[in-house]
């Protein structure tokens, strides 16, 4: 396991991954990201503006403050639980008690899943032998991503930034994508920042799906979902109706979990209206294109031609 992750890493591989079986993926094709999964996914949109015809960023780690961590009067936040979690337990039996402890308030469906596919029985690299007393029948469980993977995805260090002198230097060979606005965190993540200053550009529409009481800056959120699509090879964002924002009441961060019905159904109002808004924009290429000769396609338009004046309409300026 690196010592830094790349959340660009993801949309690269799903780039590949999605060219590879293009021929079992026909159009459209929606993107959903849930946390810093609605980072990665906006990312890929950049990287092939066209290859979305609609996002669904479900409270989309897409920011710029860092996220809280417990420094100075900041509260801790989701690394601090990471770093220092429980990542053994008895049996599976024992490790859903301790589940269902934290899921609460989530739909009995997902906290199932989580049971089966959040947990992997010992031995492991990590844990390669089994405590004496264990019965390999019914073995001790520990989290199927480790502990050390979840926080290394969540931030990435840079201890080494301050000097000795107390200045903040940055070293380019191995943190050239830091922000140097930020870079005395000690604990930091490049992608949120990167993707927000790029919003303006982003080609799909979004549906952005927001947490009441997320740990997320809901304000920061807010100002990146004003400028979505607004710029230079944008999709027009509010003001064409192409981003919408929706906020689930009284709920956090993990509301996906919680109000599965709720967000299903937000979901599924805006692909309704985004699949018709698709079907009449193929429509209408394809009957545009209908109407074309063999020879329309191989030169230039009369438009063109009567927009673009030969030098000879010019003796006057030569």
């Amino acid at each position: 396991m690196p010592s830094a992750v790349s959340w660009m890493d993801n949309a690269r591989d799903l780039l590949l991954m999605i060219n590879q079986f293009r021929d079992e993926m026909p159009r459209p094709i929606v993107g959903v990201g849930h946390s810093f999964g609605g980072c990665q996914i906006t990312n890929l949109a950049y990287l092939h503006p066209r290859l979305f015809t609609t996002l669904i960023l479900l409270d989309p780690v897409i920011q710029l403050s860092p996220p809280p961590m417990g420094f100075g009067t900041d509260q801790p936040g989701g690394v601090n639980f990471t770093t220092h979690r429980k990542d053994i337990w008895p049996n599976r039996k024992a490790a859903a008690i301790s589940q269902a402890k934290v899921s609460k308030t989530w739909d009995p469906r997902v906290t199932d899943l989580m049971v089966k596919y959040g947990y992997r029985d010992l031995p492991t690299a990590l844990y390669p032998t089994l405590p004496p007393d264990a019965d390999p029948s019914d073995p001790p469980v520990t989290l199927t991503t480790t502990r050390h993977q979840d926080a290394l995805a969540q931030l990435r260090q840079n201890f080494s930034a301050r000097q000795s002198d107390g200045r903040i230097k940055i070293d380019r060979s191995t943190h050239a994508d830091m922000d140097p606005l930020a870079a005395f965190v000690p604990l930091y993540r490049p992608e949120p920042r990167s993707t927000f200053y790029r919003l303006p550009s982003l080609r799909p529409s979004v549906l952005w799906i927001v947490g009441e009481k997320t740990y997320l800056r809901l304000d920061e959120m807010r100002e990146g979902i004003k400028a979505t699509g607004t710029g230079i090879g944008g999709s027009g964002g509010i003001p064409e109706g192409r981003v919408k924002e929706v906020v689930v009441k009284n709920r956090g961060h993990l509301f996906p979990f919680e109000e599965v019905g709720h967000t299903a159904k937000e979901c599924s109002a805006w692909l309704m209206q985004e699949m018709e808004r698709f079907r009449q924009t193929e429509k209408l290429w394809n009957d545009q294109r209908a109407n074309m000769s063999v020879e329309d396609h191989m030169v230039l338009s009369k438009k063109w031609m009567e927009t673009v004046k030969p030098f000879s309409a010019f003796k006057n300026k030569l």
